[in-house]
């Protein structure tokens, strides 16, 4: 599609509801924000009760999250920034503010795809809380390979969380006892399937299942938030255990605490965390194939002290981490920190400017959870944000709309990149002895990225749009370009009360061409020299949904979405295409 294609998609998308909303201007509803929830776009990883606070984040995170969120794509696209996600994808959302016990949701898909949510709690309760949490998503469909034929894409993820917490002198004791066990099938192919391809030892995980099994244990202890103590704290202990059907095991226990202590005109903080990892059956180097366990510890211990007035915030401080790691090198890092927000025109106006620091700790579960066809014997060693330099203006142009512009500067040591493996079976010049393995692997390279990023929020008591974007530009040491990271992202929102008792929804999601690094492979025996990687562009994804809600009573309500409306052939990874034009629909039930 072309981009004054697009350009005028994203008019027509956002056009639309403007002129429903006038027709019924005169209809008093003020039901649509009533259900609105202000979150953080979804992520796929573990809840924030389940890890240390070990990837700090600089910038407003406000997001909307429409109450149609039963997404069917397997996943979204994830490019290892957390600022690059294309859309907000919202299974497996805690309910929350549910008047009355619980909640049950369902429904249908095209694709053969069921899916169910149930949530219950006891409510208005002043000594604690006792709960649970159910969620299933599977899908059976097939899917046409862009480079020809179709096959078989199952998936399916399931969740369940049992939660209580009680409330005993000042302080909040709460747990939570999770598990989740999902299945992907490693489909995708570039090229047209060769019949022989199957059992290939070279592309060995192709047409089969891989199952993900985790589960976890949090026990925490909070101080509430009526608590009039010069210190508050919130800490806790979780134990994890993940494994896979093709025998990977990780196990970590994590201890956390948070500590403030109000010194009158000052304000200090400590947040402190220890992370133990164990993963079996896993190597960082794919070609021999070696798998070994592999063990490391992490400290981290970030003091700050900040003040608040009534014009600005100043914050500063230091993230240090120390690693005790088998594989890689042992190590201390220190990063300093700072965050500084400026308070304009009564607070309508907000200038903010941000300096950060980490190592990420690219652990199995979190490589898993960002890409869930990655080599599955594959682990990756942690990334130096050097620097991360953050500043922009946040504010209001009038009550109902709302913008923050901003600009990021990260550099990054030892960033990791997906690639595509492609074996050469007999060292021949021919395509037919070409083998592609669908299981990605990384690469590694230094990057410095600079981004642009926008986002305009209307809301109403009837309308609601938002409208966000970032525009990247790279710098690599020695690669020629960035593996799978877009040049822009783009993402489109609007939700409106066609009448007292209709809602409807659209979504657009646009993401630039990315490259794809593939990189060839010899037979050992082979004396011929190694082609140099190449590169290709994938054609940019969108995405245009269309949804709408009927409450049929106060408990009572059905709904139905059409996605991908444009039936594009989407190819989150190279060689995997996504489902195409998707029908659903369902109800949902309050008690």
């Amino acid at each position: 599609m072309s981009r004054r294609a697009h350009i005028s998609l994203l008019f027509l998308l956002f056009l639309l509801p403007g002129f429903l909303n006038r027709v019924d201007a005169q209809q008093d509803s003020t039901k649509l924000n009533q259900e609105v929830e202000v979150v953080k776009a979804y992520k796929p990883s573990v809840s924030n009760a389940q890890k240390i606070n070990l990837l700090p984040e600089i910038g407003d995170t406000t997001r909307f999250r429409p109450d149609l969120n039963y997404g069917i794509i397997s996943h979204p696209v994830t490019t290892g920034f957390n600022s690059s996600q294309v859309k907000a994808f919202d299974q497996f959302q805690r309910e929350i503010n549910i008047p009355g016990y619980g909640k049950i949701s369902g429904g249908f898909g095209s694709y053969l795809t069921p899916f169910l949510d149930f949530y219950l709690s006891n409510p208005n309760s002043q000594s604690g809380s006792l709960g649970m949490q159910l969620n299933h998503l599977s899908s059976q469909g097939r899917i046409n390979l862009k480079g020809g034929g179709s096959t078989d894409a199952p998936f399916s993820y399931n969740r369940a969380i049992f939660f209580g917490s009680y409330v005993y002198e000042g302080v909040t004791i709460s747990s939570e006892l999770s598990y989740q066990r999902d299945m992907n099938r490693f489909y995708g192919y570039p090229i047209a399937v060769p019949a022989t391809l199957s059992g290939n030892n070279f592309a060995k995980y192709f047409n089969t299942d891989q199952l993900n099994q985790s589960g976890y244990f949090d026990l925490s202890l909070k101080s509430n938030a009526s608590s009039v103590a010069a210190m508050t704290v919130n800490t806790g202990i979780n134990l994890g255990y993940f494994n896979t059907s093709t025998g990977q095991v990780e196990k970590a226990i994590r201890l956390r605490g948070d500590f403030d202590y109000d010194f009158g005109t000052f304000k200090g903080k400590l947040k402190a965390g220890i992370e133990h990892l164990e993963t079996d059956q896993v190597t960082d180097q794919p070609d021999l194939a070696v798998l070994n366990p592999y063990t490391s510890t992490w400290i981290v211990l970030r003091p700050s002290i900040g003040y608040q007035s009534d014009h600005f915030t100043l914050e500063g401080g230091l993230n240090l981490y120390t690693v005790f790691d088998k594989m890689n090198d042992n190590s201390f890092k220190p990063y300093p920190t700072a965050k500084l927000s400026i308070h304009l025109l009564d607070h309508k106006l907000t200038l903010y400017a941000g300096l950060d620091g980490y190592l990420q700790n690219n652990d199995y579960t979190r490589m898993v959870e960002e890409n869930r066809w990655v080599n599955p014997t594959l682990t990756v060693k942690p990334s130096n944000h050097l620097n991360v330099f953050s500043g922009g203006i946040k504010g209001k142009i009038a009550i109902p709309l709302s913008f923050d512009f901003g600009l990021k500067y990260s550099k990054i040591e030892d960033q990791y990149f997906y690639l595509t493996r492609v074996e050469n079976n007999y060292a021949s010049s021919s395509s037919t002895a070409l083998n592609y393995n669908n299981a990605f692997e990384v690469i590694y390279d230094n990057l410095n990225t600079v981004d642009f990023s926008g986002d305009l929020t209307y809301t109403t008591s009837k309308l609601f749009l938002l409208l966000s974007g970032h525009f990247y530009s790279y710098q690599l040491t020695t690669l020629e370009k960035a593996p799978y990271l877009p040049d822009f992202t783009l993402r489109g929102v609007t939700e409106f009360a066609v009448t007292d008792k209709i809602r409807a929804t659209a979504e657009l999601f646009l993401t630039g061409p990315r490259n794809v690094m593939l990189k060839f492979y010899l037979p050992l025996s082979s004396s011929a020299s190694l082609p140099a990687p190449i590169y290709l562009q994938t054609e940019a994804m969108t995405e245009v949904n269309l949804g709408a809600k009927y409450q049929f009573s106060k408990q009572l309500s059905f709904f139905g979405k059409v996605e991908n409306l444009l039936s594009n052939k989407n190819e989150t990874w190279y060689g995997y295409t996504e489902q195409g034009l998707r029908f659903k629909v369902g109800g949902s039930f309050s008690f």
